[in-house]
């Protein structure tokens, strides 16, 4: 029995050798894609930017390939007749999209990428306030590896909750869940600085919003969906000599969330968002944390400065239409006769959001 697998091997492997691989793709052949943007323009034409990389120098250097197309497709076949190789778009890392593309429905834009089985869709997705190719033009002219960069300013936004962990890959399935809606990274482009500036919101297909970089990192802790760190800036008093003494900065720690349905009636929707977390204090000049007294009115003050935060973020998510939290994703699957009788487009707007702050002070530094 085992030669006889012994000799079928070998024939295999001697077949391979003959025949070689129909689908291969060799790196000598490619022509390698970082990063791409996608803009919208004037008769809804796309204009694609696509970084890649010459390795003729010592250090290689950006090489900004566009194209103008009715669809992806067509700027990509564009593209291909401008480049040595072929165009390969599986080590993409960021897709970044314009603003005027994301009011459309980007799923138009971003079907060919799920369709191709050479597409990285483990890739990062952002928007870029303005043009996306302007972003990638001016790192181009810094010769930053633009990938990289993008790539690494996002991670670490993830890290420190400011913007959620998504790709390609994950919003698809949001984009066609009617109970859920999501965040994509916001970049703006400040004195010749790429800076992020929050997250863009999206309902369904469509960009209709957007979130400070305080309030993302509020929504993530409120949602379960904190990352490393999730740091705030609270004012805490206005009568000190010194203004900074008036503002205490803190660390969210292990946060316990939970949402519950108050009132499933079809005309009166009720929702709770609840957070019971733990407060590590990072700077605080006043120093006034040796006295019980003094931490519990901190820990006060806290607490009602996100409660506050919270019910400007919740009216914020809700003038998007955006179901962020997922709300209607809990009436589908435990309140399914509700869900049967509304009609969440129109009806999400109108419901009562009621989020519930509970914080407790339990570090206060290494110093006391």
């Amino acid at each position: 029995m085992n030669k006889k697998l012994q000799v079928a091997g070998i024939l295999l492997l001697f077949h391979l050798a003959l025949t070689g691989c129909w689908d291969q793709r060799l790196l000598k052949d490619s022509r390698l894609i970082y990063s791409s943007s996608f803009d919208l323009i004037e008769d809804d034409r796309i204009f694609t930017t696509a970084i890649t990389r010459d390795f003729h120098g010592e250090m290689g250097a950006n090489v900004e390939i566009t194209a103008e197309g009715k669809t992806i497709r067509e700027t990509r076949m564009n593209m291909d007749r401008k480049i040595n190789g072929n165009f390969e778009p599986s080590k993409n890392r960021v897709f970044l999209l314009g603003e005027d593309l994301v009011k459309k429905d980007i799923y138009q834009f971003l079907d060919v990428f799920y369709r191709d089985p050479s597409s990285s869709i483990s890739a990062k997705v952002a928007v870029a306030e303005g043009r996306g190719s302007d972003f990638l033009s001016k790192l181009r002219e810094k010769n930053t590896f633009i990938s990289e960069f993008l790539t690494e300013i996002i991670e670490s936004a993830e890290g420190s909750s400011e913007v959620g962990v998504q790709n390609l890959q994950t919003i698809c399935t949001m984009m066609f869940d009617p109970g859920k809606d999501f965040i994509l990274p916001l970049f703006s482009l400040e004195e010749e600085e790429i800076e992020l500036e929050g997250n863009a919101i999206f309902h369904k297909h469509s960009m209709t919003g957007k979130l400070s970089v305080m309030q993302s990192t509020l929504f993530l802790v409120l949602a379960g969906e904190k990352g490393k760190r999730a740091r705030f800036v609270s004012e805490v008093d206005k009568e000190n000599k010194t203004p900074l003494d008036d503002y205490i900065s803190y660390n969210i720690v292990k946060p316990k969330t939970n949402m519950k349905i108050l009132s499933d009636s079809p005309d009166d929707i009720k929702v709770e968002i609840s957070l019971k977390a733990g407060v590590t204090i990072s700077e605080y000049p006043a120093d006034k944390l040796k006295d019980k007294k003094n931490v519990k009115k901190l820990n006060e003050k806290i607490q009602g400065d996100l409660l506050k935060r919270s019910q400007k973020l919740v009216e914020t998510i809700q003038t998007a239409n955006a179901d962020l939290f997922g709300i209607g994703r809990e009436l589908i699957a435990f309140h399914p006769k509700t869900w049967e009788k509304v009609n969440w487009e129109e009806d999400y707007k109108e419901i009562t959001i009621i989020p519930k702050i509970e914080t407790e002070i339990v570090g206060n530094g290494i110093i006391n």
